[in-house]
């Protein structure tokens, strides 16, 4: 952990320094009347289509080209480095031209989405592992059925074997809703499910009329709710996690579009010039 953390503060200051380096050499080639913006553009073309190749890197893991861990550090730090370019190029006011604009405002939400996926690459994982084990995002759905159906036998079972329908009333009024319902999209970002509370109070609350044998089929249905909240959790952060690649992506290869663009407007009324 030490020498992870030794890590990350040693290539944040290099990626500091190399940004202060950036900044002193586009003032200086400003003041010496050199083409600054040029040289900056050229830079922010070759950065951004490295953090492209980040994507296509992960889906050709046969290629010796480095480790995907080592890959996403690039990424990561190359990122950073890339807005520093890119407030040096175009600066950090909206520009008057409607392509400009454009790819002014394209830039600016892919990396504000890049952010906001390194923060929930960093905050929600730790909060799975707490949720239980980790599970294949595939599989999940069908757990989730697995467990209803075993919530549901249990219920059959105490009204079969106590003559009792207190759990199987219970379950219509308020299990077949809360199973059937699905986690909303940002539950990850709430916190505590609420809903899960309510159930499990609801049914802390229900003890009190049930008889000795529906009390420990009561425990078996708390032990059996708890795991539908585990899968619910599993299911949601890694949803989000997907939700986001598949915003975050797209934005990158658009930018690219609107980038090539530029470029060939650029290099054409210069030609021209």
């Amino acid at each position: 952990m030490k020498a992870l953390t030794r890590r990350r503060w040693l290539l944040s200051l290099t990626t500091a320094l190399l940004a202060l380096a950036l900044t002193a050499a586009w003032w200086l080639a400003g003041n010496a009347l050199r083409p600054a913006d040029l040289y900056t553009g050229w830079l922010l073309l070759g950065l951004l289509l490295g953090l492209a190749f980040f994507n296509a890197r992960k889906k050709l893991p046969f290629l010796p080209l480095l480790a995907a861990s080592t890959w996403l550090q690039i990424h990561l730090y190359a990122g950073w480095l890339a807005c520093v370019v890119f407030a040096l190029h175009a600066g950090l006011r909206p520009p008057g031209g409607r392509l400009e604009l454009v790819l002014w405002l394209a830039f600016l939400i892919a990396a504000l989405s890049g952010i906001f996926g390194l923060w929930l690459s960093r905050w929600l994982p730790p909060r799975l592992a707490r949720s239980g084990e980790s599970l294949v995002y595939e599989r999940i759905p069908r757990l989730r059925h697995g467990v209803e159906a075993e919530v549901l036998a249990l219920v059959r079972q105490a009204e079969k074997e106590t003559q009792s329908t207190t759990l199987a009333d219970f379950y219509l009024r308020v299990l077949a809703g809360y199973f059937a319902r699905r986690p909303p999209l940002l539950a990850p970002l709430a916190g505590d499910d609420a809903r899960h509370h309510r159930v499990i109070t609801e049914l802390a609350a229900l003890r009190r009329f049930l008889n000795p044998r529906e009390s420990v089929l009561a425990d078996q249905l708390g032990e059996l709710l708890e795991a539908k909240r585990n899968l619910d959790a599993q299911w949601a952060g890694q949803r989000l996690l997907k939700l986001w690649l598949f915003v975050h992506i797209p934005l990158t290869y658009g930018l690219l579009v609107l980038v090539g663009a530029h470029v060939w407007l650029v290099l054409h009324y210069a030609h021209r010039l």
